[in-house]
């Protein structure tokens, strides 16, 4: 019986390996950052980054990455330097710009992290090699050979490699896996509750990259919701879902904020608007429970307006897609952004979904 990869998998394979070997037009900024940054080889002349050089250039020195260390930007440079040569020349820094404008960047980032081979597709020995090498000295265990893992890449008879489209939807529901095995890590006694601390490690392993200070430093009061001490699983997934979903939680909130006279909405307005906004009911009960909870504790009034929101969805964390939006409209603007700090701001958003998405899956950086 034939493999399975679909005629569109294999395409997009196919456009994975071809855009490594395809010349791109390098622009006149482009090429002043690599010049800034680069080294002379003493043997050829020619000019080329190493991995320091390449940090440098990414995130330089002196600047402010939230919530991103510096040299987290070092694995970066795996995707840079495709001969794994050490070294990137002026061609290979082009190639990784152009990489950034394409509409799946942050998947195909985190795919080619993997694609070890660089053959279009992941073998499950190299995942599992490179989560090993990888993971934090106080990473929560993930075991790979749970059921989960096979639906995606087979048992340990019949494994298969994950094409880029596998690959990208095993990541895409990685996370929800990974908190549902660490909550029965921690819930030694299997009656379906853990400890607000055992939680929070939970949070901030896996979503610390996309929440607000305000919720990381808060997470151990989610057990106030209820009326025990503890924090059940149903409160696990229910916050993870709100997290999930949170540019359309924002969105709600703003169109319901703009239907109130004084600027303010309760708990029972979102729901209403959520349920006229969505196709079904989205949200459950609990989860708007947790959204104001977390929203409403230094405005414990139950009615509340966009700054007590904007405490909950962190404003320094953005999709990839808006940094290039408003690339966009700041270039029509003819806007002083320099394009160096565009570029920053670019690789500060993969970081975000491509590092973050990976650290928080695997526990890893």
């Amino acid at each position: 019986m034939a493999t399975e990869p679909s005629v569109m998998a294999e395409t997009k394979e196919t456009s994975v390996i071809a855009e490594i070997s395809t010349d791109v037009q390098i622009n006149a900024s482009s090429k002043s950052i690599f010049d800034k940054y680069a080294r002379k080889d003493a043997q050829t002349g020619e000019l080329y980054m190493g991995e320091e050089e390449f940090i440098n250039a990414i995130a330089p020195i002196g600047e402010d990455y939230l919530k991103i260390k510096r040299e987290q930007f070092a694995i970066l440079f795996r995707v840079a330097d495709r001969k794994d040569s050490g070294k990137i020349n002026l061609a290979d820094w082009g190639r990784f710009e152009n990489l950034l404008s394409k509409p799946d960047a942050e998947y195909e980032i985190a795919f080619r992290l993997f694609d070890v081979h660089q053959k279009g597709t992941v073998k499950y020995d190299d995942l599992m090699k490179l989560y090993n090498l990888n993971k934090g000295p106080d990473s929560i265990p993930f075991d790979w050979n749970c059921e989960w893992a096979k639906l995606y890449s087979g048992g340990k008879k019949r494994r298969h490699e994950l094409t880029y489209p596998q690959f990208c939807q095993m990541l895409r529901g990685l996370q929800g896996e990974r908190v549902r095995q660490a909550f029965q890590y921690f819930d030694k006694d299997g009656d379906g509750f853990i400890e607000p601390e055992d939680f929070q490690r939970i949070i901030l392993q896996s979503y610390k990259h996309k929440l607000s200070n305000h919720l990381l430093e808060n997470l151990h009061t989610l057990c106030n919701i209820g009326t025990g001490s503890k924090i059940s699983y149903s409160n696990v997934r229910a916050f993870q879902n709100i997290i999930r979903e949170m540019d359309l939680v924002e969105m709600i909130i703003r169109t319901a904020i703009a239907h109130s006279d004084d600027g303010k909405i309760t708990r029972a307005e979102f729901l209403n608007h959520a349920a006229h906004i969505t196709r079904f009911s989205l949200f459950t009960p609990m989860e708007a429970d947790i959204l104001f909870h977390f929203a409403s504790l230094d405005e414990p009034t139950g009615r509340l307006g966009l700054g007590d929101f904007a405490k909950v969805i962190d404003p320094s964390w953005r999709s990839l897609q808006n940094v290039l939006g408003d690339v966009v409209e700041s270039a029509e603007a003819k806007s002083r952004a320099t394009t160096n700090n565009i570029f920053q701001s670019l690789l500060q958003s993969i970081h975000h979904f491509s590092l973050g998405s990976i650290a928080g899956a695997f526990g890893a950086f």
